[in-house]
């Protein structure tokens, strides 16, 4: 059985992937203004039984815990994602879209990678955005992320 710090470096590479594609693959697409942006994003684990039996409850709250950060978002990371839409790739070469829709301001889509499939659908407005993404790995993990994130300013120099 994997340890409880490479279970969470697994889940919190396959979330860290699924949330960048999200925000890469729609950003330019709904007119996402560049600047700082605040990010808060909140997991709901679904651990199969034993792992969890096995797992300390302050672990658990702690992967659940809201994370905030900040992420300064350029014109040319915008740039670039308009280059990956037109080609149709992922920036990561073992995963694919394999399902994607765009109506309005919402966005669903759906990453078919080596270790899981992600599932993403949000709201994108000039300076903000807001999505739900559910994660499913071949072991039988499931991560659901609520990701919230609104332009603070300008980036600084």
């Amino acid at each position: 059985m994997p340890s409880l710090r490479s279970s969470r470096a697994g889940r919190a590479a396959l979330l860290a992937a699924a949330a960048g594609l999200s925000f890469a693959l729609h950003a330019q697409t709904l007119g996402l203004r560049p600047g700082l942006y605040e990010f808060t994003s909140t997991a709901d684990v679904q651990l199969p039984p034993d792992v969890a039996a096995k797992m300390p409850p302050q672990a658990l709250a702690m992967i659940q815990k809201p994370h905030v950060t900040q992420h300064c978002i350029t014109q040319s990371d915008l740039d670039h994602v308009s280059q990956q839409i037109s080609s149709g790739q992922p920036n990561r070469e073992s995963c694919r879209v394999t399902e994607h829709s765009i109506s309005g301001s919402t966005v669903k889509f759906t990453t078919q990678c080596e270790h899981g499939t992600a599932r993403f659908e949000g709201s994108f407005a000039s300076e903000s955005f807001q999505g739900t993404m559910v994660s499913n790995t071949e072991q039988g993990r499931s991560v659901t992320v609520k990701i919230a994130a609104h332009r603070i300013g300008d980036c600084s120099k």
